[in-house]
C-alpha cells in the first residue's frame, strides 16, 4: 500500500497493525551540488616523477651523509679490534670457543646454579612427617 510520497504502509507478522516505513530516496543526493574532482601532483615539468638527466635532484645526494672512502675509526681502535678478534677469525677456532664456553656453562650451573636454585634432587629426601597422635578416649 502507498500512502504519502516515499511512506510505504505495510502489516506487521506479529499483530497484523499498520506500521509506516519510509521508502528509500532514489535519484538525487540528498546532500545537493557537490562535485567530484580528481586530485593529481605533478613533479618537475610535464608530471615527470624521474628525471634521468637530474639524479641527484630526483633521488637525493648520496654524498651528503658521509664519506664513501677513507677512515671510519681512530686507527688504535681498529688495531684493537683486529688484535681482539685475530683468534676467533677462523670457523674452527670460533666452534670452538663456544662448544667450551657452553660447556662450562653447563658445568657451572649443575655445580652451583641448581643448588642455589634448591632443586629437590639437590637437597636430598625429604624427613617423613611425624606420625598422627593416637585419638584421645573417653
Amino acid at each position: 500500500m502507498q500512502g504519502a510520497k516515499g511512506v510505504t504502509m505495510t502489516r506487521t507478522s506479529f499483530v497484523g497493525a499498520r506500521v509506516t516505513v519510509r521508502a528509500p530516496v532514489t535519484g538525487r543526493r540528498a546532500c545537493g551540488g557537490t562535485r567530484r574532482t580528481v586530485t593529481s601532483a605533478k613533479y618537475g615539468e610535464e608530471g615527470k616523477y624521474f628525471d634521468l638527466n637530474d639524479i641527484e635532484n630526483t633521488s637525493g645526494s648520496w654524498d651528503m651523509y658521509g664519506m664513501e672512502e677513507g677512515v671510519k675509526y681512530p686507527v688504535s681502535q681498529e688495531e684493537f679490534f683486529k688484535r681482539a678478534s685475530f683468534g676467533l677469525a677462523r670457523r674452527e677456532a670460533l666452534l670452538g670457543f663456544i662448544a667450551l664456553g657452553g660447556g662450562g656453562a653447563i658445568l657451572t650451573w649443575g655445580l652451583k646454579g641448581s643448588a642455589d636454585a634448591e632443586l629437590p634432587i639437590t637437597k636430598g629426601p625429604a624427613p617423613k612427617a611425624p606420625p598422627p597422635p593416637p585419638p584421645a578416649s573417653e
